[in-house]
Parts: C-alpha cells; sequence; structure tokens
C-alpha cells in the first residue's frame, strides 16, 4: 500500500436541483390546470354563440375566438401532459396507468389523417399546404393492446409535426407488421425541409426546436414529440426518425402487439356508455318532480361553467345550480326538494370535491346509479382522477370541454337506462321493500369539515 486517495462529492447542489425541477414541474401542472378551466368556459359559450349568431361577419369573428382558444387549450394540454409524465418518473420507473384497449391503428389513423385534413394553423390557413399530397398507405394489420387515445395522440403529433415543415411533395403514412407477429411499425414519410444531424436527438426533448429562435417559421413550444416518445415507450415500444437536410424525414413508430408488463395495473374506464354499479336503497326519483321535464342538479363553483350548462340544457331540462359540494350535499338531503333525475359534479371544488360528493351520494344517501345516474365533469383526464370518480360511485366521466350534443346525448342515454321496464320494475319492487320515503332521507354532513 502506498498511499490512499479520498475524493469527496458534495450532493447538496444536486438534491437542490432535483428539489428545483419537482417543484417547477408540480407549477407547470397547477398553472396548466388553472388555465384549462377558464379556458373550457370561454369554448363552451363561444360555441353556442355561433349555434345561434345569423349575422356572417360576426359568426366569423366569433370563429376566430373559438380557433384561438382551442390552440391555447392545446397548448396548455401539451404542457399538463408533459407535467405529468415528469411527475410520475420515480427512481427511473413511471407510474402512469395506460389502459389495455384493443387497438386497431389503421382506424385511427383514418381518422387522425382525416382531421389533420380539415385543420388550419394560427393564420387560418390549411394545415396541409397547397399541393402537399398527405397519402394514407397504411395496411391491414393485426389488433394491438394499447391505450387508443395515447396512440391517436401520438400520431397526430407526428403527423401535424411532418405537415408544419412539408411545403412541397408529399406525407406518407405506412405499416408494417414483424414476421414473428410481436410488432407492429407505422413510419411518417415527409419531403419536407429536414432536420441537421446534431438536432436528431435534441428534438425529442420537452420543450426543444431545431430551430428556436424568434424568427422561426413554425409554432409550438416543442412537446409533441417529447410526448410521443414518452407514451411510445410507455407501452414497450420506440420512435426513431432518420432525415437529410433538403431531402425529408421519416419517423417511425414501433409498438408491441402486447403491453409490457409494467402497465397490467391499468384499468378499463369506459368514457362512452354509463357504467351501471350494484344497487342498494333506492328512491322514486320521479315522486316529487315539479315539472314535466327532467330535474338536472348542476354541481360547479365557477358560475362561467354554470351558465354554460344552463345554455347547453335550457328547454330540454330544469336545472338547479348547487354552487359547491357543500350545497349540494344539503339539497340532497332535505326531504322537501325533488330528487333529480340525473347529477352534473365537477370534480375540483373548495371544500369537498366532486369525487367525496359521489361517495356521500351512493354511501350516505343510498342512491344507487341506476336511479340517480351521477356524471363527474372535469378538465382533468388523468387516469387516477377518473378511476376514483368510478370507484365513488359515478356513472359516466366527462372531460371538459363540454360539447351540446354529445352532453345531450349521454343524458338522454341514461335516462332512457331509468326508464327500461325491467329497471322500473326492479327499482319499484325494491322502494316497496324498503319501505322508501323521501321523508325518510337520511341526513348527512354538509358543513365544512
Amino acid at each position: 500500500l502506498i498511499g490512499v486517495t479520498f475524493i469527496g462529492c458534495d450532493l447538496t447542489e444536486i438534491a437542490a436541483y432535483r428539489e428545483a425541477e419537482t417543484r417547477k414541474t408540480r407549477f407547470l401542472g397547477v398553472v396548466s390546470h388553472e388555465l384549462r378551466s377558464p379556458l373550457h368556459g370561454i369554448i363552451g359559450l363561444v360555441n353556442a354563440l355561433v349555434d345561434s349568431e345569423q349575422d356572417k361577419m360576426r359568426s366569423k369573428r366569433l370563429n376566430m375566438i373559438l380557433n384561438c382558444a382551442n390552440r391555447l387549450l392545446d397548448l396548455v394540454v401539451n404542457i399538463m401532459e408533459m407535467a405529468s409524465l415528469q411527475t410520475q418518473r420515480q427512481g427511473g420507473r413511471t407510474k402512469m396507468i395506460l389502459h389495455r384497449d384493443p387497438v386497431e391503428l389503421p382506424k385511427i389513423i383514418e381518422e387522425v389523417v382525416t382531421l389533420v385534413k380539415s385543420s388550419v394553423d394560427k393564420r387560418g390557413k390549411a394545415l396541409v399546404h397547397p399541393g402537399i399530397e398527405l397519402i394514407n398507405n397504411v395496411s391491414t394489420m393485426p389488433i394491438i393492446e394499447a391505450d387508443a387515445h395515447k396512440c391517436t395522440q401520438v400520431f397526430f403529433n407526428l403527423i401535424t409535426n411532418a405537415c408544419k415543415f412539408t411545403h412541397s411533395g408529399s406525407i406518407t403514412i405506412c405499416s408494417n407488421a414483424s414476421s414473428d407477429g410481436e410488432s407492429v411499425e407505422v413510419s411518417v414519410a415527409d419531403t419536407g425541409t429536414g432536420i441537421q444531424a446534431e438536432a436528431l436527438e435534441r428534438i425529442f426533448q420537452a420543450f426543444e426546436q431545431e430551430d428556436s429562435s424568434e424568427a422561426r417559421c413554425q409554432e409550438g413550444i416543442g412537446l409533441g414529440l417529447s410526448i410521443a416518445k414518452e407514451v411510445v415507450e410507455m407501452h414497450g415500444g420506440n420512435i426513431s426518425v432518420q432525415s437529410e437536410v433538403g431531402v425529408g424525414s421519416t419517423f417511425t413508430v414501433r409498438l408491441p402487439v402486447t403491453m409490457i408488463d409494467i402497465t397490467k395495473q391499468a384499468v378499463k374506464l369506459s368514457l362512452s356508455a354509463p357504467t351501471i354499479m350494484p344497487r342498494t336503497k333506492t328512491q322514486d326519483s320521479r315522486a316529487s318532480q315539479q315539472t314535466d321535464k327532467p330535474l338536472v342538479l348542476s354541481v360547479d363553483d365557477d358560475e362561467c361553467n354554470q351558465v354554460l350548462i344552463f345554455d347547453l340544457l335550457q328547454g330540454d331540462f330544469d336545472i338547479y345550480k348547487a354552487m359547491d359540494g357543500h350545497e349540494a350535499l344539503a339539497y340532497m338531503s332535505d326531504a322537501e326538494n325533488p330528487v333529480p333525475e340525473i347529477i352534473l359534479l365537477d370534480v375540483m371544488m373548495p371544500g369537498i370535491t366532486g369525487i367525496e360528493v359521489c361517495r356521500r351520494v351512493r354511501q350516505d344517501l343510498g342512491f344507487s346509479p341506476i336511479v340517480l345516474p351521477i356524471f363527474m365533469l372535469s378538465a382533468s383526464t388523468v387516469e387516477d382522477t377518473m378511476r376514483q370518480a368510478f370507484e365513488a360511485g359515478c356513472n359516466d366521466y366527462i372531460a371538459k370541454p363540454l360539447r351540446k350534443m354529445e352532453l345531450k346525448a349521454r343524458i338522454d342515454a341514461a335516462l332512457k337506462i331509468k326508464e327500461h321496464p325491467w329497471i322500473t320494475s326492479k327499482t319499484s319492487n325494491a322502494n316497496t321493500a324498503a319501505g322508501s320515503d323521501l321523508r325518510h332521507r337520511k341526513k348527512v354532513n354538509c358543513l365544512p369539515e
């Protein structure tokens, strides 16, 4: 032994850096959500104005407002998505829950291509430049196990990205299945400007673009490719790019036919139809109706959202407005009040969340999901929030911004289920057996705790 060398390393700065990154990501997520809520109100209200506007010039200007709001909403959603991905990455492992859907990629890509062809940029011009051919050469592929919504997001980001940088020639989407049947590939090839070699890795990083100067020609903040890469890797696949400046670029996505084991924690949530859950004590929701119109209890702490609900449903429904969870529980606990046909319940509210309100209506008041459908409305599409909502007993989960036709269709579907002869007979028998009487409705704690 000749000597000993000691090397010291101060980990304080590293820990401080990680803490700062965590705080920054959390801040981005919170701010993005707070921006998303009023944007949903703007989009909903302007949509209602557009539908009723007769003057062509005013209608055109309202549509311009709508396009601006939708572009801003898309930006906010991307920031929320990236913040969510970063906060869920702990110890090198993601905690994101992916749906395990049977996915037909040809159908998804056809939908994306149709959408892109009708999209416009911030100048109001077609996203697909004049003279550009958007060619869908995707062939028949095996059905894969994947998150359908996330797959749509990936290919929408890739195809719109190709449109931004292609000013002549074509954009072609092709597909291929591996010979062993274990994976599929989809490529998006363009004849655009191409990407410099030193930027090929950087373009997949969040908030990075090949050209970040103030004079750049393309809009966006550099999140589309980053999100696409994260989502594909969570499925157990990979995304690669080949590019030559002045010739074009080809992005290739490889996805396994069966998702990797880390996603076995995934839950299957249906957003297209109400989820029917076991009934407990039931009450006749029509017994105390004072009008012929179905009564809707709208629970939201945002006055703008309440006005939007009224505009969407007036004429077909009577609407009672509750501005927070405590007011909603107080209304439901009072036997003198008519029982609504359906409850529209915002998730995030001060004092008591919509999820907790739903849980108390089910457990404390004994209203079953068949007799009293509850729809959760939220700006958040985080899977864990959706899981909690369904576990609390909601029938459906609708992401904002609300669309009139979709909302009314879902409400009508829930009411038709209630009016089915079999349901009516069963609930009537249950009411008789339980001696259900609205005057005996149990009181719950409606005061702030």
